[in-house]
């Protein structure tokens, strides 16, 4: 537990004042007291208000006396401590590693990568199509960082950019969770108010992964050349201080999309740049005062420093993948690049998190789309769902109606529900009639709901509805994709799908429950971190390649608007439905 000190403030609740001190709380509905996850122990609890209905339905009488509250429900009447539980984010399982089944195609030459004791085939070039190894100072090793910087977690890899070699990588939680799930939840935060706060948590995250990379490195010979930043629009509008408002209302445009360049020293706010029209060019008055963008000196707030280590400057170059449209960002035009993926392959791409982007490739364009899956596959918006912490239970089998046997992740006491598990468990309940094709939970477990682990985690109505839209939307958005381009489900090779979650996914019960279309079984690929594969191709490609580069991909890149297309509305009310039809009866134990 970390104990901390809050002055109290009129109307504010403790989410509010611990957020202003830049304390990591998960709130993942953003402090609507829908999610019941913000919790705190006060050490005085006559220096708040009563407990309000919400909190006595998610704490016991007991608790509610031994101080357990919800942050963003309570208001302190006084200055008071509390106390929050440790995060467990170095424990999150961070999908890093990129699984390729079969050898990308190009005309350059190929080396061995090894990743977290992973082999893998990347190719071998210069840091970027003009900057060559053979051009580079030798008397520094010449390396390069990918990041992918993901709703809920951020990923990275350090890269030796003169044989294409992975020497460490590294993983965070993305500190933006305190104020929701979704991207939907930061938007509104940014609008609000707090913009400038969820940009100082995201650059402080990527400042920590680089520095954790470079921790124990050899710094008389570490050059760190260049750094490639994928993630969806959002997040990077975010990263760059651009406004949001574009993103939270119709016809939702955004800043920009282009590909950016610029420095270490100008991301992190070495000097005044213009943003709200979205060219990121310098002001020559504030660069050559160091004045930060609200007037200050830069180096107050830690923005100007060498991130800890020599291996990266301020003149270090930063370049950001470009995005397609407000919700299919530089994270998938990353991910198309990473799969080696050409409009000519017949294949598709899908990437499964708060938001379900997809790609198909058709003929000499990609189509693509979103859909809002909500957070639900990460553990958001459902009861006793967690993220992919030791002891989440990521593995399901129920036997009868009454014996479910779960798996934890580190075989580790249960404590709630991770994507996979969650996925399982619809699975099972659907296999054994104890969820009706509507999606009702049947008697006696509609009120209370099931006991997935008696007297600790259970699956309510309100979780399955989550369960039911996600995967309606997922399942009807890839329907009209190859409806709008006369593919039908034969025509296509390959599915990659991509992420954490597509990675630890039982393909089979996912098509049992309808996430994916069932015609697409046999062709369904997980391929694992996608993004920042992508992110480090742009590292070690050159022009030369025969990859398409990340301008390409997104110049040819055509959005389906699914909200203003009829079909998808039919498809949707469509899978919503459990229709039962590929269970397996003989479900192996784990």
């Amino acid at each position: 537990m970390k104990r901390i000190f809050l002055q109290k403030k009129q109307n504010k609740t403790i989410l509010e004042l611990l957020r202003e001190q830049g304390k990591y709380l998960d709130a993942p509905c953003s402090g609507k007291g829908t999610c019941g996850k913000c919790c705190i122990i006060i050490e005085e609890t006559r220096k708040t208000d009563p407990p309000k209905q919400r909190e006595k339905e998610v704490f016991t009488e007991r608790e509610l006396e031994e101080g357990w509250r919800l942050s963003c429900m309570t208001v302190p009447t006084g200055d008071l401590y509390v106390c929050i539980p440790e995060i467990r984010e170095n424990q999150i399982q961070v999908q890093m590693e990129f699984v390729r089944n079969t050898k990308m195609e190009s005309d350059v030459q190929a080396t061995t990568v090894i990743c977290e004791n992973k082999i893998e085939d990347r190719a071998q070039i210069g840091s970027d199509g003009e900057i060559k190894p053979e051009n580079m100072d030798t008397e520094k090793s010449v390396y390069g960082i990918a990041i992918d910087i993901g709703t809920t977690t951020l990923a990275a890899e350090l890269i030796s950019l003169t044989d294409g070699i992975c020497l460490k990588t590294a993983s965070s939680v993305n500190h933006q969770r305190a104020y929701g799930a979704d991207v939907i939840s930061r938007i509104r935060a940014a609008a609000s108010g707090d913009a400038e706060k969820l940009r100082e948590s995201i650059l402080k995250d990527v400042r920590d992964l680089a520095e954790t990379l470079l921790a124990g490195q050899d710094e008389n010979v570490l050059n760190v050349s260049k750094i490639v930043i994928a993630g969806n629009t959002t997040m990077i509008h975010l990263l760059l201080g651009y406004s949001c408002v574009g993103l939270g209302a119709a016809p939702f445009t955004p800043v920009n999309l282009a590909p950016e360049d610029m420095t270490w020293g100008e991301l992190n706010g070495e000097y005044e740049e213009t943003r709200e029209s979205g060219d990121a060019k310098e002001s020559g008055d504030a660069k050559e005062s160091g004045v930060a963008r609200d007037g200050s000196d830069a180096r107050e707030h830690g923005y100007v420093r060498e991130c800890g280590h020599t291996g990266i400057n301020q003149t270090t170059k930063v370049q950001i993948m470009p995005g397609i449209s407000a919700f299919v960002g530089g994270d998938i035009t990353a991910g198309m690049m990473g799969c080696g993926m050409r409009p000519d392959k017949c294949e598709m791409l899908i990437d499964i998190g708060t938001n379900g982007e997809m790609v198909l490739a058709a003929g000499d364009h990609f189509l693509v789309s979103s859909v809002a899956a909500g957070p639900a596959f990460e553990g958001g918006n459902i009861s006793c769902g967690m993220p992919g912490v030791p002891g989440a239970v990521c593995r399901a089998v129920l036997f009868g109606k009454n014996n479910m046997v779960t798996k934890t992740i580190g075989n580790k006491p249960a404590i709630g529900l991770c994507g996979t598990g969650i996925i399982d468990v619809m699975y099972e309940l659907v296999r054994h009639h104890i969820v009706d094709t509507q999606g009702i939970l049947g008697e006696p477990w509609f009120e209370k709901g099931f006991p997935v682990v008696p007297g600790k985690i259970y699956f309510t109505q309100e979780d399955i509805r989550q369960v039911q839209m996600a995967k309606a939307a997922i399942c009807a958005g890839l329907e009209v994709l190859l409806q709008k381009s006369n593919i039908s489900h034969e025509q296509i090779k390959k599915v990659y799908v991509a992420g954490g979650f597509g990675m630890g996914l039982d393909m089979e019960k996912a098509l049992g429950i309808g996430l994916l279309p069932i015609g697409l079984r046999g062709k369904l690929t997980p391929v694992g971190n996608s993004a920042l594969e992508g992110a480090a191709r742009c590292l070690t490609h050159s022009k030369e390649s025969s990859d398409m580069q990340p301008q390409e991909i997104a110049a040819i890149s055509h959005e389906i608007n699914l909200a203003d297309t009829p079909e998808f509305q039919e498809l949707y009310l469509k899978h919503m439905q459990f229709l039962g039809y590929l269970f397996n009866k003989n479900t192996p134990i784990f």
